[in-house]
């Protein structure tokens, strides 16, 4: 009888086919709940950087999501390595997590174009020209994040108050990073409202950035440092140009000033992080089309050790005025 072996056909593929399914459902813990996998991508060590990531891993686990039997946590770092940006993007993208969170730009531009499940970015300072979102209303169903844009005009506002006869202004920055662009565009609109000639200054890799610094020397007042990853990675080397030199060095975030630039106008990145935190919870839970969160009014932080060093005097109103005053460099 033929009838026989086209049961046992039929049943064996049955279950492949629910070998299959069981196969590619998420773990489960020792209870049978299934487990959510949150992995965070992160692009270098940084204070700024790091400082998101805490904010993420804090809120959610206020959230819920604690690590445990029902959620696993998988972090990767990729030390300011473009060629492991993008490996751990892939990786990342077979692992298939509930959700990705990627800090920084390099991050998140590797991540949306290997990984087509939900995404949230944290501290994009312009995440539509960096090509991750299409506009910042949510319209993308599985990508939503914050941003880190830093209010240019009170940053230069800040360096005014501090070198009120700088005319020459440096701009160090790495022109192959979209933050950097952005900055780029913004800085250059609002430089002449408060005097100040604009001197462009690229840096094609982190070590660049001390001669490239070193090369402003006599043909600026003071030096700003962009919000790219790449120059905030160098930092030290433009801090001890202006040490040397005894020419100011700014930045804008705060990270960067507690390694020795004199101030900055700084959005708060751990709060970055709590709402990059809160939106990835919110993502958890099912919410889609999220809209892009901006970041809350920034704050004046300062390093008094720096400005020792440069020989530069912050005023007394504006110490007052800090969110932070740092002692030492970093």
């Amino acid at each position: 009888m033929k009838s026989k072996p086209i049961i046992l056909a039929v049943l064996a593929a049955v279950a492949t086919a629910l070998g299959f399914v069981a196969c590619h459902k998420r773990d489960a813990g020792p209870g049978g709940e299934v487990t959510r996998t949150i992995a965070i991508a992160n692009y270098q060590k940084h204070p700024i950087l790091d400082a998101v990531e805490k904010g993420v891993v804090d809120e959610l686990q206020r959230d819920g999501y604690g690590e445990g039997p029902d959620v696993r946590y998988v972090f990767r770092n990729a030390g300011g390595d473009m060629q492991q940006v993008s490996a751990i993007a892939a990786e990342l993208a077979t692992q298939d997590p509930d959700v990705i969170v990627a800090i920084s730009t390099p991050i998140a531009q590797a991540v949306v174009k290997k990984f087509k499940g939900k995404i949230v970015f944290g501290a994009l300072t312009d995440p539509i020209s960096a090509g991750v979102v299409s506009s910042l209303d949510g319209s993308d169903p599985n990508i939503t994040g914050t941003t880190d844009a830093v209010p240019y005009e009170e940053q230069l506002k800040l360096i005014r108050r501090i070198s009120p006869a700088a005319k020459r202004l440096g701009l160090l920055f790495n022109p192959g990073e979209a933050p950097s662009q952005y900055a780029l565009r913004r800085i250059k609109v609002v430089a002449p409202q408060f005097g100040f000639e604009l001197v462009e200054a690229p840096a094609n890799s982190t070590q660049e950035v001390y001669p490239v610094a070193l090369g402003l020397v006599g043909r600026i007042d003071a030096l700003l440092i962009s919000t790219d990853n790449t120059v905030a990675a160098g930092i030290a080397g433009a801090v001890k140009v202006g040490i040397q030199s005894k020419v100011p060095v700014y930045a804008c975030d705060s990270g960067s000033v507690e390694k020795g630039a004199i101030g900055a106008i700084s959005p708060g990145y751990y709060d970055i992080g709590l709402e990059t935190g809160k939106l990835a919870a919110r993502v958890l839970k099912g919410e889609t089309k999220l809209p892009i969160v901006p970041p809350k009014s920034g704050q004046i932080y300062l390093n008094r050790k720096a400005a020792e060093l440069m020989n530069v005097n912050i005023p007394a109103e504006l110490m007052r005025e800090a969110a932070k005053v740092f002692e030492e460099i970093k």
